[in-house]
């Protein structure tokens, strides 16, 4: 179901900017001091329920006092809030279908839906055997589906509670029908099949209407039923008398079991399902996603964090040759470094250059110019042919690459060359002019609060925001001199962070601005704030083909949902649904919640998802994107034994991703000279120049899936 599709209905029937707030509710309510309708998540019964339920409570947002809703406690004269709660819904529901008429349609198949599934209980009794209140309720909401009769003298009464106007209308009305039934109905059928005894007029409210019942006895319904069951027989316990006494309200003349059966059945609209853990039917906790304001919030461009890096720079003279801003070590390690980076990326634009063309010839037209061709003009006997021809190569699609790079703790082992892999990208995607933009995502951790102060969470939004961080590293708008700087930034970022020690150097991580620190792994949230960049991405560069790409080690941190004051609905231990720009996904665990936002991400933007996985060993590789349920444990260690030896894998359609790349970290580059470390025999400088020439080969391999998958 379309949510945000929902609010938007809401509003405009509404004629104003309600505050619509999906949530673990069990029934609608509306703040009328706020201005904030808050809807419960209701089960998928197609759009025409769905219309009617949000037409209903807009209805009662637009038309009814505070008094006057359903879960209202103030008394009202000896009116009970049944008779209130039918009246009102007739008033509210015929004033929103007079004032929208398209929405009529809406109202009827979605109270045929209602009818069908029986939650008014109509499906047990006869509804024409039942109270005028029934009756009136039936008639009203089913206009005409299910057949309704009312006699001469109820006629009169059912036409004016049809077209009341006003809440004063309203009330009138319920006093009315409260005291003809209180004159006129004696007492309420009870339910086929019941043992329930006919009710006292106690709870009435009228001393006057009260009918006089002999002290002790329990009439039955019928001779014929009181000779078959036995009954005013021997004494009640207490229990028994308890159980009589709850029939009695159930079947009272002035509790209309239809209105009973909706409010119980209400809950049967609410999107459950059974908890694993207690095996208790429950509703997954809800969360509204992050807002628009806060998305904003959490990003900051790379001129915002290249003008963090000067301030503490200048607050911090005396480090600065040893952070990873400023040290001699670093920009020596680049330039060394730089060359190799540059090379691949060549690799990669030729590869794609080649195939690019490839798809432009394969797709050409020839076409006649109408013009003659001189130098076939002897021919014009024999052929027709003779006419001068035209060439039109096919247009191919304009290509942009967006990219997420994980800046979490546990990368450092591994962030240098997931890092170098970012550079390479951003390299290769401006050798042939495709737009693009590379983000860092992590937390700031308790001592970054201060980078997103102005973030306030409210209802049941995404938590944690005030720790999210997602900075720009480089971009296509970069003229060269800003992306030589930013590209140099990144590598010595990674310098500081990495665990590797076979550098000559080391920076401390702490030799750093807050805005590049490491934390946790904010997947979910990075994924959400995606769609949003891409979606502007396209638009500003009129993109046909954009590819995503996420560099991560595929471990999503678990969404904490900000507390919902007014949730009222019992909710399960660890499933949990976002509203991802209006749709609900869903999932058991952060892992399943991350790859349905990466589909829902697909959803949003129709771009190609990338995952690159860059690992140390055979042993963390992919981890949780294989399906072991799927292949024999043999066959995972055949894969295994190809990724150690071809350096690289690539599987296809896993958890989210159009092609997930793993990719074993420690390759040389392929423009790095052949230098032999052991040189004592012929043999050894045989054998590392055939290992050089392997590397080579595989690094060839992996740039050729690459571009096959981003040309494609």
């Amino acid at each position: 179901m379309n949510l945000s599709a929902q609010e938007y209905l809401a509003k405009l029937l509404a004629k104003e900017n309600l505050s619509v707030q999906h949530g673990n509710y069990s029934t609608a309510s509306f703040d009328v001091m706020n201005r904030v309708l808050r809807l419960p998540l209701w089960e998928d019964k197609g759009k025409d329920v769905y219309d009617l339920l949000v037409g209903h409570e807009v209805g009662h947002a637009l038309y009814t006092p505070a008094d006057g809703w359903h879960d209202s406690e103030k008394k009202i004269g000896k009116i009970p809030r049944a008779y209130l709660n039918i009246v009102e819904d007739i008033r509210i529901e015929r004033m929103i279908q007079e004032t929208y008429p398209g929405i009529v349609r809406r109202f009827k198949n979605g109270y045929k839906r209602l009818f069908d599934d029986n939650l008014f209980g109509t499906d047990d009794r006869d509804i024409n055997k039942a109270g005028l209140m029934d009756r009136l309720n039936v008639s009203s909401k089913g206009r005409g589906y299910v057949p309704v009769e009312f006699s001469d003298e109820e006629s009169p009464l059912v036409k004016e509670a049809m077209e009341v106007k006003t809440w004063d209308d309203v009330l009138k009305v319920c006093q009315k029908l409260f005291d003809w039934v209180n004159e006129n109905e004696e007492e309420e059928e009870k339910p086929e099949g019941s043992d329930a005894t006919f009710p006292s007029n106690e709870m009435a409210g009228d001393d006057d209407a009260q009918a006089e019942k002999p002290e002790g006895s329990t009439p039955p319904e019928d001779d014929e039923e009181m000779d078959e069951e036995g009954e005013g027989e021997g004494s009640e316990s207490d229990s028994e008398s308890k159980e009589k006494e709850t029939e009695e309200k159930k079947s009272d003349k002035h509790s209309p079991w239809t209105e009973e059966n909706f409010r119980k059945n209400e809950k049967d609209l609410l999107e459950t399902k059974e908890d694993k853990y207690d095996k208790e039917t429950k509703q997954s906790t809800y969360s509204a996603g992050i807002s628009d304001e806060n998305l904003e919030k959490i990003v900051f461009t790379y001129k915002e964090a290249a003008a963090k890096r000067i301030e503490w720079c200048e607050e911090n003279q005396r480090d600065i040759e040893y952070s990873a801003y400023g040290n001699p070590a670093v920009t020596a390690d680049w330039e060394k470094s730089k060359p190799g980076l540059n090379s691949t990326a060549n690799l990669l634009a030729k590869d794609f250059e080649r195939k690019k063309a490839a798809f432009e010839y394969s797709r050409a037209l020839t076409a006649k110019t109408g013009k003659l061709d001189p130098l076939k003009l002897h021919a014009y006997k024999t052929s027709e042919d003779i006419f001068l021809t035209t060439t039109q190569l096919a247009q191919a699609k304009s290509h942009g690459i967006m990219m997420f790079v994980d800046y979490s703790g546990s990368m450092c082992d591994i962030i240098e060359d997931v890092t170098n892999q970012a550079i390479t990208i951003a390299m290769f995607c401006r050798k042939v002019h495709i737009p693009f933009e590379v983000y860092s995502f992590t937390t700031a951790g308790w001592h970054g609060r201060d980078l997103q102060d102005e973030i306030v969470v409210k209802g049941n939004e995404i938590d944690d925001l005030t720790k999210i961080k997602v900075v720009e590293m480089f971009s296509s708008k970069m003229n060269n001199k800003t992306f030589e700087e930013a590209s140099k930034e990144a590598f010595g970022i990674s310098k500081a962070h990495s665990y590797r020690r076979d550098s000559t150097y080391y920076i401390a991580g702490g030799q750093l601005h807050t805005i590049d620190a490491m934390g946790s792994t904010p997947l979910i949230q990075t994924t959400i704030l995606a769609a949003k960049l891409t979606k502007a991405f396209q638009r500003k560069h009129a993109i046909q083909k954009t590819n995503i790409m996420i560099l991560t080690d595929g471990y999503p941190d678990t969404v904490g949902i900000n507390d919902d004051e007014h949730a009222d609905v019992k909710t399960h231990r660890n499933n949990k649904m976002i509203n991802f720009n209006g749709k609900i996904i869903s999932g058991e665990s952060a892992r399943e919640l991350y790859t349905n936002c990466l589909i829902r991400l697909k959803e949003i933007t129709g771009a190609k998802m990338f995952g690159f996985h860059l690992a140390v060993d055979a042993s963390s590789f992919g981890q949780g994107y294989w399906d072991v349920k799927e292949k024999q444990h043999i066959e995972f260690k055949d894969v295994m034994k190809k990724w150690r030896k071809e350096g690289h894998l690539v599987w296809k359609k896993q958890k989210g991703y159009d092609d997930y790349f793993i990719i074993k970290v420690g390759q040389k580059h392929v423009d790095d000279e052949f230098e032999p470390q052991k040189t004592e025999t012929i043999r050894d400088i045989r054998n590392e120049f055939k290992k050089f020439n392997k590397n080579k080969k595989h690094t060839k391999q992996l740039v050729a899936k690459i571009t096959d998958a981003v040309a494609a």
